[in-house]
């Protein structure tokens, strides 16, 4: 889904492949090239980035995150009616038996009472909630406990199924249609099936179904935007956009415990998410169509009118000719056409054409997977960790700021490959040091303590696989090869509902299992080539030669110009 650039591309004579449809400035080779001639890093970009994606972005954790609180589970146990005077711990001591808890520890039953004959039973006459934190969500308003408390699971099991299918739907309407037109096409099902399904929440199917629907479209509301903020601006700006949306992306997820926790019961929450949806539809006038897009759709004078308007807003006007933009712009969508037709036999299936691209491929793969699969656990997990589950989840929440900032230190000075080694060894180390503190209070600080490391941690791991889908890949599979890899992970992702459930049965199964695919991930990350200051591979035999005369247990690669000089003679290729 990226945009339509053509660099790496040459013409044998690209004058002549001009004078047809009248360009001016044939120096102009490609699309980022007359970018910085209208101004890359200007007024424009700036504005769009801080007054129409920030706001944006700091709604996002919104809609993706608040069924965390929602759907949350709160204390429960049978209710018992007839209590008069007696206070409710006492009355639960007379008609509630005790049971072994998920951590071991001795706890009033969730789901069974005493009978009249002193027999226990069933719960019978329905469940009373622990109301501190809530007054209600779904499951206390509808019984989502017990026999059905699998429900809250599937629940969000579908709501990743739908993003799944999302990725792949809207992805692909994202490149027919336009950027602009699923940003606001997707934000429209949000709104309208988000509050629908506040509405159905009573009837389990019908709930079901509007989750899926509107999950469906959470992936491309969130990454659209983006790109297109990618798209109008030049490569030196991209990494801080991209910077600056995570940043901002914690502040709103910081922000939701605080909402959910004001809020206090879960329609309040909900149509809070689904007004917050609907302001989006106030920046339409100020979200433009991606003008690589257009570019690439051969809709010229569209992608003209909107250069003409960044050019207007940086103060480059005077830079140009009558016209030189839109022929210079027809000049590039001539070249781009050519370049379509040599990469028109690539596709998915070309990175598992050669044997060490198609293991970097798997490699990255599983190390995405387990990087999603972690960090979602963490996050869903946090309502069954003891303690205040606000606070906790603000915690857990906060904690990626500082890990993006050593992150971005560490994978310049350790290397992408020995960063993401060593963090998924601590976040392992971590996850099973969690279930140390289980099983009382008096230790719960263990696991909080552990978990925000693992966190911590995952957090870091995500910028190094981020960074290695895009620099692992040929140019004309870069992002084909990263799209692959996110959409395996989030398929992956489908079990991690699946992974908290069985916390239910003993609480330490989440944090051994997350344990255990966090040393899958360090396998997984030990065998992707470092790429730290590498030359980018170009073609698929480059790719396929990346990183293999590194030393396993180097910390650096090896050195290219050596390589090269080893191998001239013996075959064509090269990096270039």
């Amino acid at each position: 889904m990226g945009g339509a650039t053509n660099e790496g591309f040459e013409m044998d004579d690209p004058s002549q492949a001009s004078k047809s449809n009248g360009a001016v400035n044939t120096k102009t080779e490609d699309f980022d090239q007359l970018l910085d001639k209208v101004g890359s890093i200007g007024s424009y970009q700036k504005i769009f980035l801080y007054a129409v994606l920030g706001p944006i972005t700091a709604l996002m954790p919104f809609f993706s995150l608040s069924s965390i609180f929602i759907l949350s589970e709160p204390e429960h146990w049978c209710h018992v009616p007839g209590r008069n005077v007696t206070t409710m711990e006492e009355w639960k001591r007379l008609t509630i038996p005790m049971e072994k808890g998920a951590d071991g520890k001795l706890e009033f039953s969730k789901c069974s009472m005493y009978g009249l004959n002193g027999t226990v039973v069933d719960c019978q006459n329905g469940w009373d909630y622990d109301k501190e934190n809530y007054e209600f969500t779904i499951p206390s308003q509808f019984d989502w406990v017990c026999s059905k408390s699998h429900y809250t699971t599937t629940a969000f099991t579908t709501q990743t199924i739908g993003s799944v299918l999302g990725v792949i739907v809207f992805g692909y309407l994202a490149d027919k249609i336009g950027r602009k037109r699923v940003f606001f096409l997707t934000a429209l099902i949000d709104v309208v099936f988000r509050t629908a399904s506040l509405f159905l929440a009573h009837s389990y199917n019908l709930y079901l179904a509007s989750q899926f629907l509107n999950y469906l479209a959470y992936p491309l509301l969130f990454i659209a935007p983006t790109i297109i903020a990618a798209e109008i601006s030049g490569k030196d700006y991209r990494g801080w956009i991209f910077g600056f949306s995570w940043m901002i992306w914690v502040v709103g997820m910081a922000s939701l415990p605080l909402a959910a926790w004001l809020s206090r019961t879960w329609f309040t929450l909900g149509m809070l998410a689904s007004g917050s949806c609907a302001l989006i539809f106030l920046t339409y006038p100020f979200v433009p169509e991606s003008p690589r897009w257009l570019l690439s759709m051969g809709r010229i004078e569209d992608a003209a009118r909107i250069m003409e308007k960044i050019a207007e807003k940086n103060g480059t006007t005077f830079s140009f000719k009558p016209d030189e933009i839109e022929n210079t712009l027809r000049y590039l969508h001539e070249k781009e056409s050519l370049e379509k037709e040599k990469s028109a036999r690539v596709g998915v299936w070309t990175l598992f054409s050669r044997p060490r691209l198609a293991k970097n491929t798997l490699m990255l793969g599983v190390s995405w997977s387990v990087n999603k699969l972690v960090y979602y656990g963490i996050t869903l997990n946090a309502s069954h960790i003891l303690g205040n589950e606000f606070l906790i989840f603000f915690i857990l929440a906060i904690i990626e700021l500082p890990a993006g900032y050593f992150g971005g230190i560490l994978v310049e000075k350790l290397g992408r490959r020995w960063t993401g080694v060593i963090f998924f060894f601590l976040c392992a180390i971590s996850c099973f040091g969690s279930i140390g503190g289980l099983g009382g209070s008096e230790r719960s600080f263990i696991t909080i303590t552990c978990i925000v490391i693992a966190k911590f941690s995952i957090t870091l791991t995500f910028l190094v696989v981020y960074m290695q889908g895009a620099e692992i890949f040929p140019t004309n599979l870069r992002s084909t090869g990263s799209s692959f890899a996110s959409l395996v992970a989030t398929a992956v992702n489908t079990v991690g509902p699946y992974m908290i459930f069985i916390g239910k049965i003993n609480a330490s199964l989440p944090y051994a299992a997350m344990g255990i695919a966090s040393l899958v991930g360090l396998v997984a990350a030990a065998f992707i080539p470092e790429t730290m200051n590498r030359k980018l591979p170009e073609t698929v035999d480059q790719a396929n030669d990346f990183g293999k005369d590194d030393k396993f247990c180097g910390l650096r690669p090896a050195d290219e110009d050596e390589t090269l000089r080893r191998r001239e003679g013996k075959d064509n290729r090269s990096y270039t």
